[in-house]
């Protein structure tokens, strides 16, 4: 094919008024009976939306009656050859959502009459309104009749990359990001925020043809730019970190927004040493030099805080004999009096503003280690539904948990192997004290008594208002 040839065929169908055939009003009643051909059970919008056969994401088409994806509309075009061959006949255009009915290039003009036309739309591209958000979340049930709880539901990846799973799940949990994104517009924005808006919106949605949502399509587009391998466990940490980066670069309103809800700032005081000599010059002591400090204030995204040196076990960790701190005593480590010593200061650490939604991180791996995540601190923590942190009090939104599992690699001693991370998360359901695990694909329901039974990794408070 020429470069002309294939210039031409990259340009939208709809733009080329000779293409087809137009068909001004409803079409035709005969026309309707290609529209019962229509099986939404083999329809999939989660996946990368690229010809299958070309391989293109220009001008994409998805066949209505076997769910394929196919390039153009114009003669021998991929979708054409497809009606033409498989006797396939409604198409839908993935982006203006047009539907036509081929190889003849008639469009079906149903002015949102049809109501298995509107389901279709609804599923590539769900749009949401704002008194229909505050009622979220709600029951719903897919095409099976199987019930769901949008927002509730599994979010699947071809290589089961959990971290990313958990990740995109916590920002969609925090109420002001959520509905910034489900009422966003998708023309004009960039690319990553169209995926992210997009990915966020099937996570809420009411009429899903299946009971979860694939995250691949956005993924692939993620992994040109993140900074690490998207196909292997990461900590969910810095995939959110990354994300709310990637956001803050893209959009001002959300930088904004992201800044007012989540970012706290905190005061660090740094008091110096100073050495003592003797007569002969020799150092006999260092003492604290408190005319030489440095007070240091910081924005933040998520807080830090550091769990009790791991025990030594003489017949190792048992799961029955592992250490737990409350949560409350871990965040003493910022009340502005506690002293953490380093080889040239002491620090005092002091939040200055806590944001509406507080983000925790429980540093468990030493990212040093030949292993990793075997080698974990597993300290359990012991936390309420409901936290006072100074005069604000808190209520918790999300959980994320790790769970160690083994590694199945051959070749490698049992010393040698590290395990392989699993990620999961824990969401309050509504305003009520259920809470619901999200582990892959399973979705189960937990006591808040034993939450803290597993390996917290991030939570998310939510500032309570007065």
């Amino acid at each position: 094919m020429t470069a002309d040839l294939a210039e031409k065929r990259r340009k939208s169908d709809d733009a080329d008024v000779g293409a087809c055939k137009k068909v001004h009003g409803v079409v035709s009643r005969s026309l309707y009976a290609y529209l019962e051909t229509i099986d939404r059970k083999k329809l999939d919008f989660d996946f990368e939306k690229v010809c299958s056969v070309t391989l293109s994401p220009l001008n994409v088409y998805c066949c209505l009656v076997c769910g394929k994806y196919f390039q153009g509309r114009r003669q021998n075009s991929p979708a054409f050859l497809h009606a033409v061959n498989e006797n396939h006949r409604v198409y839908i255009n993935v982006k203006s959502l047009k539907v036509y009915l081929l190889p003849n290039g008639v469009e079906v003009k149903d002015e949102n009459k049809i109501e298995a036309i509107n389901q279709i739309r609804y599923a590539i591209s769900p749009t949401f309104s704002e008194n229909e958000i505050r009622q979220f979340p709600r029951d719903c049930w897919d095409l099976n009749n199987n019930h769901y709880l949008n927002g509730y539901v599994s979010l699947t990846n071809t290589s089961r990359n959990d971290c990313a799973n958990v990740a995109i799940m916590l920002l969609a949990h925090i109420i002001p990001i959520r509905d910034f994104l489900l009422l966003l517009p998708l023309s004009g924005l960039t690319q990553f925020l169209e995926k992210l808006s997009m990915l966020v919106k099937k996570v809420w949605s009411v009429s899903l043809f299946k009971q979860h949502v694939s995250v691949d399509e956005f993924l692939s587009f993620v992994a040109v730019t993140f900074k690490g391998s998207i196909t292997v466990q990461q900590d969910p940490r810095y995939f959110l970190l990354w994300l709310i980066n990637s956001i803050s670069k893209v959009s001002k309103e959300m930088r904004d927004l992201l800044v007012e809800n989540c970012q706290g700032i905190i005061e660090i005081n740094e008091t110096f040493f100073k050495s003592v000599k003797d007569d002969k010059g020799d150092v006999q002591e260092f003492i604290r030099d408190e005319a030489n400090q440095k007070n240091i204030v910081s924005p933040f995204w998520t807080l830090s805080l550091d769990l009790l040196p791991k025990p030594v076990f003489k017949d190792g960790l048992n799961a029955n004999s592992l250490p737990q701190v409350q949560l409350e005593e871990l965040l003493k480590k910022f009340n502005g009096s506690n002293e953490h010593h380093l080889p040239h200061c002491v620090r005092r650490y002091k939040l200055k503003k806590l944001p509406r939604y507080l983000i925790l991180h429980f540093d468990r791996f030493n990212k040093k280690d030949e292993t990793p995540v075997k080698s974990r601190n597993q300290t359990l923590i012991e936390f309420p539904t409901e936290l006072k942190i100074g005069e604000h009090k808190y209520s918790l939104v999300s959980n994320i948990v790790h769970e160690g599992e083994k590694e199945s690699t051959m070749g490698t001693t049992r010393l040698e192997r590290d395990e392989n991370s699993h990620w999961k998360i824990q969401l309050r359901y509504a305003t009520s004290s259920k809470w619901i695990e999200i582990d892959r694909s399973v979705l189960r329901f937990k006591e808040k008594e034993l939450l803290f039974l597993s390996e917290s990794y991030m939570q998310v408070w939510k500032k309570i208002e007065s």
